[in-house]
């Protein structure tokens, strides 16, 4: 790995692949890079994701990846990926890492304060979407995402349908005005809640900056939350460690198992650690957070 000097290029291109999340992971260490060298130009490769970097000031130029991969070979080569992994590399890791300080330590570039606060950056038309009709809402206002990807190489991070629906019904009891966020290919809406989904990434950005709270599991909604400050509830349960993607300003509920982190990308035929979230302890660490807030 190259590290920089002073008298090395003033460019950098930054291959992004994977989910919502990865990509808004790469962000803060291009908010990083670009706060330490305000000089640098970030050209960043993504595939499907550069609705990310969209009106993102610290990012010179986005690419869709696939199109540089086939007219421009050389340049795509040149690109430091910065997501690819396996979830080998963080079961063998002596001391896991988060993933952005891996981002950065791929980069190659040395920056002092690393940023680790994913960025989006809003129009002001989307900063105005439904506001009216937010801000009328009944308080407090939770949004969910109880689903996620129909594919995903860690199945085991899901928080059970069937537990969610008990997660509903609390809500429900506890006068709580309740979004689901999200895709509907995904999964059911769940009783109670309010159809707030398919409104794609950064419209989705606006509603939960109106939001009180957020529960999901790990994934692109909670780095979407975290990006706009909204504080979240992440049901990581035993499949994966805090300490790779969570963010310590959101309440990471893990269970203390001997097989934890497990990674398994098959469903575990004993789910405890799904068994150890029950609704009940969720409920009251979101009464927690939001009479803290």
């Amino acid at each position: 790995m190259t590290e920089f000097t002073e008298n090395a290029g003033k460019a950098v291109y930054l291959s992004i692949g994977h989910g919502f999340g990865d990509n808004l992971m790469a962000s803060a260490v291009i908010a990083g890079i670009k706060n330490e060298y305000p000089d640098m130009r970030i050209f960043v490769l993504t595939k499907r994701r550069w609705e990310i970097f969209e009106h993102n000031p610290d990012v010179t130029a986005c690419y869709n990846a696939r199109t540089v991969m086939e007219k421009n070979p050389s340049l795509y080569k040149r690109a430091i990926p910065l997501t690819e992994y396996t979830f080998a590399d963080f079961r063998t890791a002596p001391q896991p890492r988060h993933m952005i300080d891996r981002m950065y330590d791929l980069v190659g570039i040395k920056v002092k304060n690393r940023i680790y606060k994913p960025r989006i950056y809003l129009t002001q038309k989307e900063l105005e979407y439904r506001k009216w009709r937010l801000e009328r809402l009944p308080r407090p206002l939770i949004a969910i995402a109880p689903s996620g990807k129909i594919k995903t190489k860690i199945p085991n991070k899901f928080y059970p349908i069937e537990q969610w629906d008990q997660l509903a019904v609390l809500l429900k009891k506890a006068n709580m005005t309740v979004l689901q966020v999200g895709d509907k290919k995904e999964g059911p809406l769940l009783e109670g809640a309010r159809n707030w989904r398919n409104l794609g990434f950064r419209l989705t950005a606006s509603v939960l900056r109106h939001c009180d709270a957020v529960i999901s599991h790990e994934g692109g909604i909670i780095h979407l939350a975290t990006a706009v400050s909204t504080p979240a509830l992440v049901l990581i349960g035993g499949a994966e460690d805090p300490r790779v993607f969570a963010y310590p300003c959101n309440i990471n509920i893990t269970t203390d198992l001997p097989c934890a982190p497990c990674w398994l990308e098959k469903p575990c035929d004993k789910p405890v650690c799904k068994d150890m979230l029950a609704p009940e302890l969720i409920m009251q660490k979101l009464n927690d957070l939001l009479n803290t807030r």
